[in-house]
């Protein structure tokens, strides 16, 4: 049988594009994956098992979806554009398990849509991001009360470094501090501009969040835990008891005192401060300011 008899994904979703004239949007971040070959090297690493359940956000012309429904057992995919719709009803065709909603990410009900999709059972995420939502994104699946027990995304090389960062070096920052306490990343494989269409002005990586079985601290208050972090690197020159006043609305003499309660000096910069540290700074804070 031809391949025009039973064209590929790839086929189809180039074939789409151009049937619905469709225009990639750069404000929208479409920057797609179309070479199957490629993508099949991304769900080898991404190492989906046939009983995983994924979660997938921005599918594009639908490809990766596709090659993804082969391998797990359901896909759900969130997608902004409706303009894509009849590309992905094309693409998709055939594919039962998998399921595409028409909804902007960082406001749909995830726990609502992850529970329907796949009836309250693990999910996975696995996605070629729009850049421009990927520290937004990452907070809110791995901040979720029903998180992810991966998150393996593509994003800029720039973003990935400043995942990786740890404490001490120059790129530790909230987002990096927020999703340590979540899992353990690692870079899966670079990605270059060519593998992209319209290829973006970036090098791209590959990159995967394990979520940890047993979270590497346990703050008291975890809602105060994530406050606390975004206020400790809200402004890097400033020291952590100015930053903790701001947000806090806390005097002098209380933040000294919950930085002798945490056994920190009183000129300590928050993004100087480990997770366990960061810990200690936020039972005390619930103690001395609750």
């Amino acid at each position: 049988m031809s391949e025009y008899t039973n064209p590929s994904a790839e086929l189809r979703a180039r074939v789409a594009l151009e049937k619905y004239r469709f225009h990639k949007s750069h404000s929208l971040g479409q920057n797609f994956l179309l070479s199957e070959d490629m993508i099949g090297r991304l769900l080898d690493a991404a190492a989906l098992k046939p009983t995983d359940n994924v979660l997938e956000i921005g599918p594009g012309a639908g490809v990766m979806t596709c090659l993804m429904a082969r391998r797990a057992a359901r896909v759900l995919a969130l997608e902004l554009d409706r303009g894509l719709e009849p590309v992905l009803t094309e693409v998709l065709q055939g594919r039962d398990n998998a399921r595409v909603v028409f909804q902007d990410a960082m406001k749909a009900d995830l726990k609502a849509l992850t529970s329907e999709a796949f009836g309250g059972a693990p999910y996975r995420v696995v996605a070629n991001l729009p850049y421009y939502i990927t520290a937004d994104i990452l907070l809110k699946l791995t901040g979720a009360e029903c998180p992810p027990e991966s998150v393996t995304i593509m994003v800029q090389k720039e973003a990935a470094e400043r995942i990786m960062s740890e404490p001490g070096d120059k790129q530790w920052c909230a987002l990096a501090a927020e999703l340590r306490w979540y899992g353990e990343a690692e870079v899966l494989t670079e990605v270059g501009p060519e593998a992209f269409d319209p290829p973006p002005h970036v090098t791209s990586c590959f990159i995967r969040l394990n979520r940890y079985q047993e979270p590497p601290v346990r703050p008291a208050d975890p809602k105060l835990y994530r406050r606390l972090i975004r206020a400790a690197f809200a402004m890097r020159r400033k020291t952590l008891s100015n930053n903790l006043k701001a947000a806090f609305g806390v005097d002098q003499a209380r933040v000294l005192s919950v930085l002798e309660a945490a056994g920190l000096d009183a000129k300590v910069r928050g993004e100087q401060l480990t997770l366990t540290e960061l810990c200690r700074v936020c039972d005390a804070l619930s103690e001395n300011c609750g």
